[in-house]
């Protein structure tokens, strides 16, 4: 058979395999290696198995997954997260929606402590909802807002998709992670004004005006709270900015500071123990699912190569004559439909490899296209059938509300998360000004 023919077989056996439930990884591995085998013999096959696992299981730059993710871990169980909602509920809760605005403001602030979209989401499930529903907000609106405000979490650095695309594609950590902030204030501002839209829209969703008026005096006296999450989110930022540490010195030095102030706060004791091993415990768990993900795309994209599959394929798009814009906007269309099925590092997993030679060739900015990827993903993490964000604050909003619930309060938002990724996508300066003219290093 022609290799054509087997990389038509191996990607009809990839979706076979993803459909019937396997987990993304084995699909991606167990198809990609029967289309290797087929086309240069099950000995180079099992050498690209083995290199391919050496290669990510030695990769230094792994190091910052498992850190962000404690990071994050850590500054929710040291109550981190809470203070930075208590003290922008004081500023934000005297203005129209103003619980609303608090919880997407201590969504940006908990972002630079954390590179994960559904940890933020469900950090703020259990702290801002159980606070909105009693000053008179609508459960579905409320649980639909954190699913949907979860996103700045990945977007506002440390994040973990910049640095997955990083690992793929060679291109600098640094850069893509500075390329976040832009699009993280933007996000949070389309949110911000989508909530009072809603609002607006639907008065009985919320109540009538500002429900948490504060004095100058009380609202002075939050400031200390903010201090911790702005300490450790000036440092991370800051210092690699300032060029005073890599990357992944960042993320260590930003999980020693949280461990330190857990401890701190909560002292040494059986449960802060225990907290910790679960902090390592699922960190431990995230970087092993990435790597897996991460093994089977590149043997997967590996058999599509040796089919020719993926140069044809390059060969045609760059003959249809697209404009960067159109074929960027195209792309994005196809991240939104698969971040309905998948998560979105298995969405990046499955396609850089095969796109990022087609982004090279045609001048794309990388940068620019990776933001844009990557807020693509976000916006899928609300849409059914496979929201993933949805269905973690599922988990937290326990049997009174159904998934539907939480869909259709999320819905509204994801009109506003669309806007901000046709922002980012028409104004490139938006994700790209930081990292070339401010970020130097």
């Amino acid at each position: 058979m022609e290799p054509i023919g087997v990389g038509i077989i191996t990607i009809v056996i990839f979706l076979v395999l993803l459909f019937s439930g396997f987990y993304v990884a084995v699909a991606l591995g167990v198809a990609g290696f029967i289309g290797i085998s087929a086309i240069v013999g099950l000995g180079p096959a099992m050498s690209v198995l083995a290199t391919q696992a050496f290669h990510y299981g030695t990769q230094y730059s792994f190091i910052i997954i498992p850190l962000f993710v404690a990071m994050g871990l850590f500054a929710a169980e040291g109550g981190v997260s809470k203070d930075a909602y208590d003290g922008m509920a004081k500023w934000l809760g005297g203005i129209k929606g103003g619980l609303g605005h608090a919880t997407i403001a201590a969504c940006a602030m908990f972002g630079t402590l954390t590179g994960s979209s559904i940890i933020t989401a469900v950090v703020f499930a259990k702290i801002s909802v159980p606070e909105m529903k009693r000053l008179g907000y609508e459960a579905k609106l409320s649980y639909g807002l954190v699913s949907s405000a979860g996103a700045i979490g990945l977007l506002i650095p440390p994040n973990l998709m910049a640095v997955i695309y990083a690992l793929l594609t060679e291109e600098s950590l640094g850069k893509l992670l500075m390329a976040g902030i832009g699009p993280g204030i933007v996000m949070a501002l389309c949110l911000s004004l989508g909530f009072v839209a809603i609002l607006v829209w639907r008065p009985s969703w919320g109540p009538p005006g500002g429900e948490m008026r504060a004095t100058w005096r009380e609202r002075i006296a939050s400031l200390p709270k903010l201090w911790s999450i702005l300490v450790v989110g000036f440092v991370i930022i800051g210092g690699i900015y300032f060029g005073i540490f890599t990357v992944n010195e960042a993320s260590g030095i930003g999980t020693l500071l949280l461990l330190v102030l857990y401890l701190c706060i909560k002292g040494l004791s059986k449960k802060s123990w225990q907290v910790i091993m679960t902090a390592l415990r699922e960190s431990i768990s995230l970087t092993a699912m990435v790597l897996f993900v991460l093994i089977g795309a590149q043997i997967f994209a590996r058999a599509i190569v040796l089919s020719r599959i993926g140069p044809k394929f390059s060969e045609i798009v760059i003959g249809w004559n697209l404009s960067p814009v159109l074929f960027v906007l195209a792309m994005a269309v196809v991240f939104l439909i698969l971040g309905c099925f998948i998560d979105g590092i298995s969405t990046m997993a499955i396609t850089i490899p095969i796109v990022y030679p087609m982004v090279v060739k045609m001048g794309i900015d990388n940068i620019w296209f990776a933001t844009v990827m990557i807020v693509a993903t976000q916006v899928g993490n609300i849409t059914p059938p496979f929201g993933l964000c949805v269905y973690a604050v599922k988990a937290v909003a326990g049997p009174d509300y159904s998934i539907e619930d939480i869909f259709k309060g999320a819905f509204p938002f994801l009109i506003f998360e669309l806007i901000c990724l046709a922002i980012v996508m028409g104004f490139p300066a938006v994700s790209l000004w930081i990292p070339y003219n401010i970020w130097t290093y």
